[in-house]
C-alpha cells in the first residue's frame, strides 16, 4: 500500500547544510549529534508540536515549517507536499548504509507514511522498523474518521475540537492562542483533508509496531490495528497509559520510548547491523 518501487538510484546528493539544519535543528541544539551513528532515528511529531518532542533522544526529528525557528514560514497543509519537500533533504542520510528506523505520533504517522512511500518510489532503502502511534491507518475513509474537520468550525468550536485531542489548556490562553490557532488549523488540515493514494500498492516489508493510549478520546485500538494492512513483516499493537498526547507526559513518554528502545535492541542483535 505504498508507491511502486522503481530501480534504485545510483547516488543521492547531500543537501545544503543550511537546509538540513532548518529541517533538523535538534541535533546541534541538544548536542546529540554523532559522527558515526549505528542507527538513524527519523521522527515525526504530532500536530502543533515541534522537533523538541524527540530531539533530546538523539533523533533526526523533523522540524516542519510554521513552528519554532521556522515560525515565519507557511506551514504545509498536505502531507504529500510536506514529504516531497523533506525527501531531498534527508535522502542522503537514508541511503548511506546506516540503518534507520522511523517513529511517528498522531498526524506524524501519516507524514511518515508519505515520506516512506516517496522514498520507496525513489528507490531508497526501507527502514528496519517503524513505530507508529495514536493515529488510524491512512486508508481509513473520511466518513469513518473519528473527528470533526476544522474547516468551517468557528474559533470556539475549533478550540473544543482541539481539547478532544487532549491539547494542553495552556495553548488556549490569550498569550498563546493567537499564535497556535493558525498553526493548529494548518496541521489539522493535514489529516482532515488527507487523500490516501496508495490503494493497490504493495505493503511495506519492515516490521511495524503501533501504540494506542488507554485514555485517548479520539483514536481506538481498532483504529491503530489498521496499520497491519501496511506490512508483510511483523506487526504488534501495544497499549499505553495516557491520553492522545502521552509523549508530552513525562512518565508515559518514558515508557513509550523504552518500548521502542527495547525493540531496537532486539533488531540490533539480529543480522545486518554492525
Amino acid at each position: 500500500m505504498h508507491a511502486a518501487r522503481e530501480p534504485a538510484v545510483a547516488s543521492t546528493p547531500a543537501p545544503e547544510a543550511a537546509d538540513f539544519a532548518k529541517w533538523f535543528p535538534g541535533l546541534p541544539l541538544s548536542c546529540t549529534a554523532c559522527v558515526a551513528p549505528r542507527w538513524r532515528v527519523l521522527c515525526f511529531p504530532s500536530a502543533g508540536s515541534a522537533e523538541d518532542m524527540f530531539t533530546s533522544k538523539e533523533c533526526l526529528a523533523v522540524q516542519a515549517p510554521g513552528r519554532m525557528m521556522r515560525g515565519r514560514e507557511a506551514p504545509f497543509t498536505r502531507a504529500a507536499d510536506l514529504a516531497a519537500a523533506l525527501l531531498p533533504v534527508v535522502a542522503s542520510r537514508l541511503s548511506d548504509g546506516v540503518p534507520y528506523v522511523v517513529i511517528g505520533h498522531s498526524v506524524g504517522t501519516w507524514v511518515a507514511y508519505e515520506l516512506l512511500a516517496a522514498a520507496a518510489a525513489a528507490g531508497l532503502p526501507a527502514p528496519r522498523a517503524a513505530w507508529l502511534s495514536a493515529m488510524p491507518a491512512p486508508d481509513l475513509p473520511p466518513a469513518e474518521r473519528p473527528w470533526r474537520a476544522q474547516r468551517g468550525l468557528s474559533e470556539a468550536e475549533f478550540m473544543e475540537e482541539c481539547r478532544g485531542w487532549d491539547v494542553n489548556e495552556v495553548v488556549f490562553t490569550p498569550a498563546l492562542w493567537p499564535t497556535y490557532q493558525s498553526l493548529m488549523r494548518a496541521d489539522f488540515t493535514l489529516f482532515d483533508e488527507y487523500e490516501f493514494r496508495g490503494a493497490g500498492s504493495p505493503p511495506f516489508s519492515f516490521p511495524i509496531t503501533v501504540f494506542h493510549g488507554d485514555g485517548d478520546r479520539r483514536i481506538t485500538e481498532a483504529h491503530v490495528r489498521g496499520w497491519a494492512r501496511f506490512t508483510t513483516g511483523a506487526f504488534a499493537c501495544r497499549r499505553m497509559r495516557g491520553h492522545h498526547l502521552w509523549p508530552l507526559q513525562r512518565s508515559e513518554k518514558a515508557a513509550w520510548l523504552q518500548a521502542v528502545v527495547d525493540e531496537m535492541a532486539a533488531l540490533a542483535s539480529g543480522p545486518g547491523v554492525a
